[in-house]
């Protein structure tokens, strides 16, 4: 019993905040990502030295290669980065893991507003068609979003509600027109959403009625209010 009391002692306690635990899916977190890195992170913030494979393997159950997968999944999904740290003078291999906190600071927590209706419940994005928007955006746009960039992203999905197809069309549009920006896909989105347009289903159903033979702006494209006829040449037909 005192050796169980000893070992627990020397062994420490890991502290993890309940804001990354109510939060990490929204952040693209797997349950097995979350899993390995409670178990590496230690009295560690931020900075983990990377573990013992052999260690991680006896822990887990995991193959090496299940690990190697699981680490390399969070590099690629920007949650984590490879670093430095110097340990009793030696230079270290550690995982860096400020850019994952970098998004849970994003997260806009959903609660209820008081305009809400009752009955109203927006449906939640899952963390796999929120990985899948940002990583759409940034390869279409060639490059990795910007903090701002991903909080715009976020409130599209969390405050305004806007479906992940539907932001994955406009971004199509933004493409094809060669804006390379979230103003311009925001522009779009708001467009839609003003003739109550607000599944890819009803953006695509109302494209092909314009484009219809029988649509009657279907000579000119206009979509806006009548103008009247000014005749400038000074004849008058009776």
């Amino acid at each position: 019993m005192e050796d169980y009391a000893r070992n627990l002692l020397n062994e420490g306690q890991t502290t993890v905040s309940n804001y990354l635990l109510k939060h990490y899916h929204q952040i693209g977190i797997t349950n097995q990502e979350l899993f390995i890195y409670l178990l590496i992170k230690g009295n560690h913030d931020l900075v983990v030295p990377m573990p013992e494979m052999a260690d991680l393997q006896a822990q887990t159950n995991y193959s090496e290669q299940q690990l190697f997968n699981l680490f390399h999944q969070m590099i690629e999904k920007k949650l984590t980065k490879i670093t430095q740290v110097v340990i009793e003078g030696q230079q270290v291999d550690a995982y860096d893991f400020t850019p994952m906190y970098e998004k849970l600071a994003l997260v806009k927590p959903t609660g209820t507003s008081p305009e809400a209706s009752a009955n109203e419940k927006p449906k939640t994005v899952s963390s796999t068609d929120r990985q899948a928007v940002f990583q759409s955006i940034e390869q279409e746009f060639g490059r990795t979003l910007s903090p701002i960039e991903m909080e715009s992203i976020s409130q599209w999905l969390d405050i305004d509600h806007y479906s992940p197809e539907l932001i994955q069309l406009a971004l199509k549009e933004a493409v094809l027109s060669q804006v390379y920006n979230l103003n311009y896909m925001d522009r779009i989105i708001s467009t839609w959403y003003k003739k109550n347009l607000k599944t890819p289903q009803q953006v695509e159903a109302a494209k092909k009625n314009r484009n219809s033979p029988h649509s009657d702006d279907i000579s000119t494209g206009y979509d806006g209010p009548e103008i009247p006829f000014i005749n400038l040449s000074g004849n008058s037909d009776k």
